[in-house]
């Protein structure tokens, strides 16, 4: 009897560690839902990637796993933004979400996070490398287009002769940024086509205000001051528009027209005020969360994405549309 049960014990075993073996190598049995997803974001408090990450927030939730979330004061931290993706390497994160605040200085370290077997999805801003698993952005050099064609809109609106010499002002929150850099390209090749010759961007002064609110409204004040015939800024994130908004409607400078980037109360109320000529770039940052994180997870669990560049859309908001139902459900999703 005793030896019976023995055997009967040995089989069980047997039957159990072959289970567990083909569970393993079929890639199943990870999808438990015990997931650790670490989300670098930008600017922590920064509206924009405040929004980015209630996505992200809505995404861990739903889906049942834990969601870590770091940030930087401003976006000139870059080597705290290496450390804080080093630091879910070590911690064994199942799968890691970052906006790099440098394309560039954020290479190597993305590259090494990826090859050490952990999926990296990107969002906002594009990295300067094939390593990472997928990336959800906007098409930032059309966007940038989209940008200068609303400007010329505006300003022809306005009654401003193409005969006259007129200048435009432009900051930006971090020049190592891949996102600001294709605004400005897309922009410019815009504008190089479609402005008049007298219509100048003062590309040989953009101000870097590195996510900093304050410094960009004393850019902004100083461009006042500094350009006599400026009729125009352009802020290609929304750390540089609320800048430019927060100064103008400080300076009551309403003969200023304003096309920026993103969505903020700030950015609201501008746009509702008659007075100001100015338009934004709508994108869809709570999208870029919430499937940042649903991709990193499927990603942890075996499951490959169908592309690995998602362009997410922008919307052009003005005054005439700014309470559209479409419009809403992006800004309150």
């Amino acid at each position: 009897m005793k030896k019976f049960m023995y055997t009967r014990i040995l089989i069980v075993c047997s039957l159990l560690f072959l289970t567990a073996c083909a569970s393993t190598e079929n890639g199943e049995g990870s999808s438990d839902g015990n997931e650790t997803i670490y989300f670098l974001t930008k600017v922590l408090g920064n509206q924009y990637w405040s929004v980015v990450e209630e996505g992200a927030n809505a995404a861990a939730k739903e889906l049942g796993v834990d969601l870590v979330v770091t940030g930087l004061a401003n976006e000139a931290e870059v080597e705290k933004q290496v450390q804080q993706l080093q630091d879910a390497v070590s911690a064994g994160a199942s799968g890691i979400v970052v906006g790099p605040t440098d394309s560039t200085a954020m290479a190597n370290p993305v590259s090494e996070a990826f090859q050490s077997g952990i999926p990296i999805v990107i969002v906002d801003t594009m990295i300067n490398t094939d390593d990472y698993s997928v990336a959800l952005m906007t098409d930032n050099v059309e966007a940038g287009r989209e940008a200068a064609e609303t400007m010329l809109e505006l300003l022809k609106n306005r009654g401003i002769s193409e005969s006259e010499e007129m200048k435009v002002g432009v900051q930006i929150g971090a020049s190592g940024s891949q996102t600001i850099i294709d605004r400005l390209s897309g922009f410019n090749e815009y504008w190089d086509l479609h402005a008049p010759d007298t219509w100048q961007v003062l590309n040989e002064d953009i101000k870097v205000n590195d996510g900093d609110i304050t410094k960009a409204v004393g850019f902004t004040q100083d461009m006042l001051t500094a350009y006599p015939t400026l009729k125009a800024v352009f802020g290609p994130n929304n750390g540089s528009t609320v800048g430019f908004v927060t100064g103008l409607m400080e300076a009551n400078r309403t003969d200023i027209t304003l096309v920026g980037f993103d969505f903020s109360s700030e950015i609201e109320d501008m746009i509702r005020t008659e007075a100001y000529d100015v338009a934004t770039i709508l994108q869809k940052q709570y999208l870029m969360g919430y499937e940042g994180v649903k991709q990193a997870v499927e990603l942890a669990r075996g499951i490959e994405p169908d592309q690995k560049v998602v362009d997410t859309g922008t919307m052009v908001i003005t005054k005439d549309n700014i309470d559209d139902p479409e419009i809403a459900d992006i800004i309150n999703p």
